[in-house]
């Protein structure tokens, strides 16, 4: 799950602002959305209080009403951080 998750930020992240707003990325942007809410829901991920604020926005991020390329270019950086931060069995 985690290895998705850290698929879908890699997969973002190589992504300018402008083209994370993109119609094109919307396929993206779901998938990572969809690796984000199951992190979020897992019991048996032990996500910190970091982590799990790091994850909150970018899901946010990601299921706004008008994708902010800027705002959630910042959210995968947090998230990638957060998760690297973790460690190893996190980072991918």
């Amino acid at each position: 799950m985690i290895e998705r998750l850290v698929t879908g930020l890699r997969a973002l992240g190589a992504l300018p602002p402008t083209a994370l707003a993109a119609d094109a990325a919307a396929g993206a942007r779901g998938d990572c959305a969809d690796a984000v809410r199951l992190a979020l829901d897992c019991q048996q991920e032990e996500l910190d209080v970091g982590e799990r604020r790091a994850l909150v926005a970018l899901f946010d991020a990601l299921e706004g009403q008008a994708i902010d390329g800027p705002t959630l270019a910042a959210a995968v950086r947090r998230a990638t951080e957060a998760l690297r931060r973790a460690g190893p069995e996190h980072a991918g």
